[in-house]
């Protein structure tokens, strides 16, 4: 007898808790890379120049980018990114009796997008360039049985690139990456239009925060 009348109070009870606390959906959680999202991932690079010219040094250092990503799940995916680097170089050039040392430093800052195509599971075929300005600072020391003189100058001018690579997505926040990239920076040395020009191996990670 007690039993049958302890049940109908508890229906209600467990029909009044039901109300109180209606089902929420959980929230969609942060860190994969969606269609509908555009999110932004950081990377850094190792890059080591190699110089077209022989009369200027090869340079390396590491470059920071800002990268921006659409169709992040698409066996197509754009990105738009804003990059900074720092390459220093160093080259000693010697002749009969003369000896001349160069150093170099070179600040790039640059745009550019990048295309990446999906070849197979978690592998993409990335093209693309970068325009901007970079800044150089050239410092030369000679010497001759004369004696020996320092020549210093700060400079700048346009540099652009334009490479390909091969990405590797070794988690849904994170990818590897080796690339090439032919470098072309303009600049104003010693009162003569000058050309830089490089070509540029990269190695890097990128990751999601």
């Amino acid at each position: 007898m007690k039993n049958q009348l302890i049940l109908p109070f508890l229906a209600v009870a467990l029909s009044g808790a039901a109300g109180a606390a209606p089902y929420v959906l959980p929230s969609h959680q942060p860190g994969a890379l969606t269609p509908a999202d555009i999110q932004p991932v950081y990377s850094l690079e190792c890059l080591y120049g190699i110089s077209s010219e022989s009369s200027e040094p090869d340079s390396w250092g590491p470059r920071l980018s800002l990268n921006l990503y659409s169709n992040a799940d698409d066996t197509v995916r754009h990105q738009f990114n804003l990059n900074i680097a720092g390459m220093w170089g160093s080259e000693t050039y010697r002749g009969a009796g003369w000896s001349d040392k160069v150093d170099v430093f070179m600040m790039p800052v640059t745009a550019g997008y990048n295309v990446n195509l999906e070849l197979g599971r978690n592998v993409f075929l990335y093209l693309g360039a970068k325009a901007g300005y970079a800044w150089a600072d050239i410092e030369s020391r000679y010497k001759d049985a004369e004696g020996s003189h320092t020549a210093k100058d700060t400079t700048g001018g346009f540099t652009y690139s334009f490479g390909s690579g091969l990405k590797y997505i070794i988690a849904d926040t994170t990818y590897l990456h080796v690339g090439y990239e032919y470098a072309s920076t303009s600049y104003d040395y010693a009162g003569d239009d000058d050309y830089h020009r490089q070509h540029v191996i990269s190695v890097g990670i990128g990751c999601q925060f």
